[in-house]
């Protein structure tokens, strides 16, 4: 048997390449292990590696990785013996948690996993755990079609927002104000998806993520964002800024439910609304490194590496020693990213550099999405983003006067 790091994957995607994988390949905390990825997509990222320095060191398996006994039968084929099993992916946190359990290493409880991807199972466990008032209902593509519409009998009043009950990036989220426009909803939905519906009550509030780490045994707050949004129908995140007064103020109430839900090990992105009122809503939990870029940003602003240190994490080592080797986990630097949205469907004719650059004592990025002659058709989601720009500095004032020229400087154009 042969001894080898694992990492599972489905999509190609930038945490993976360019965050886990150099950190896996340069972690002193695993020398000389050789680098297992298993995907269901082996050219796509065997294309996206063919260029990375120690590439040597990694080999690709392909196999069914929404099957955990897949992924055990394959390494087990190959006479590998995992000593780390590790997975950034939404989807594949249930997999990964019973492929590392099964091989006797640190691993997330595969129920949580299935529960926080699930978005009416969540919502069950929080209700019946008396966290979560909101009303919410599962619509099924079967109910369509029946005589007596399932929304003629919706225990919860308009408006209400309508999404894939397992969904991704905003994808098909949408705010329906009465019965017509769900049912148009629904039936553009199911044309060519049979998943079901969650619809629930609308909250309106301000929305913060909270970033946290975790051992398995204690759970920590990184810090989160305060996030602005597209006006709805739709909820494409336009704007996040990091550790608001808002953000601060929830951190502490905010951990204590995802502690009592059972948020444990490694890292975990989740989104909660702040009610008028000071009520906590929890939309979501993603129990993995949040995206968009922004886990880039944490890895320039942390005094710590932040993508060996959720490595780390899996390997076994405890929040107190990475408090005895770095201090307090908690990221107090300034910091903002804004995202440009396309504004149309078309081509794009012009499209602006990249950039990296210090201005004023603040770091300022600039990293395009998207290419000249490149065509945009709009999902009214975050696969409309041009491009994005991250800023961090010990000033809040310049970072924001500094971004604020950037975004004004920066010219895109399409043929329609």
């Amino acid at each position: 048997m042969s001894y080898a790091t694992v990492l599972i994957t489905h999509v190609v995607n930038d945490a993976v390449i360019e965050g886990f994988i150099p950190a896996l390949l340069k972690s002193r905390h695993a020398p000389n292990s050789q680098l297992i990825i298993i995907t269901d997509d082996k050219d796509a990222h065997m294309d996206a590696l063919i260029a990375m320095p120690l590439g040597a060191q990694i080999s690709i398996l392909e196999c069914d990785v929404f099957n955990p006994l897949a992924i055990i039968d394959t390494l087990n084929n190959h006479h590998i013996l995992p000593s780390l099993v590790f997975s950034n992916s939404d989807h594949l946190q249930g997999t990964t948690a019973i492929v590392a359990d099964f091989f006797h290493l640190p691993s997330k409880d595969w129920r949580h996993c299935l529960v926080f991807k699930d978005k009416y199972l969540m919502r069950t466990q929080l209700q019946s755990a008396h966290l979560y008032q909101a009303g919410y209902q599962l619509l099924n593509a079967k109910d369509l079609h029946l005589d007596t519409f399932a929304i003629d009998n919706l225990a919860i009043s308009f408006p209400l927002v309508a999404k894939p009950k397992q969904g991704v990036a905003s994808m098909d989220v949408q705010l329906c104000m009465d019965k017509d426009e769900l049912i148009d909803y629904c039936q553009n939905f199911w044309q060519s998806k049979t998943i079901p519906i969650l619809v629930e009550s609308y909250v309106a509030g301000r929305l913060m993520t909270l970033e946290t780490l975790g051992d398995g045994e204690r759970l920590v707050a990184v810090g989160g964002f305060e996030v602005t949004l597209t006006e709805p129908p739709h909820f494409v995140e336009l704007d996040a800024v990091w550790n608001t007064p808002l953000c601060v103020q929830y951190r502490e109430r905010c951990l204590s439910i995802l502690q009592d839900i059972g948020v444990g090990l490694g890292v975990c992105h989740s989104e909660f609304i702040i009610t008028p009122t000071g009520e906590i809503h929890l939309v979501e939990i993603n129990y993995r490194s949040i995206g968009d870029g922004r886990e880039f940003l944490l890895d320039d602003m942390a005094h710590y590496p932040w993508f060996d240190t959720i490595i780390r994490l899996h390997q076994g080592v405890s929040i107190a020693e990475l408090e005895a080797e770095y201090g307090a986990l908690t990221i107090s630097t300034h910091a903002r990213i804004h995202y440009i949205v396309a504004p149309q469907s078309g081509t794009i004719c012009t499209a602006p550099s990249p950039f990296n650059k210090q201005m004023q004592q603040t770091t300022i990025i600039h990293q395009p999405l998207k290419q000249q002659h490149q065509t945009i058709q709009l999902t009214h989601s975050n696969k409309d983003y041009l491009s994005r720009l991250l800023a961090y500095s010990d000033c809040k004032n310049t970072m924001d006067d500094v971004l604020s020229e950037a975004i004004a400087s920066l010219q895109w154009q399409f043929d329609a």
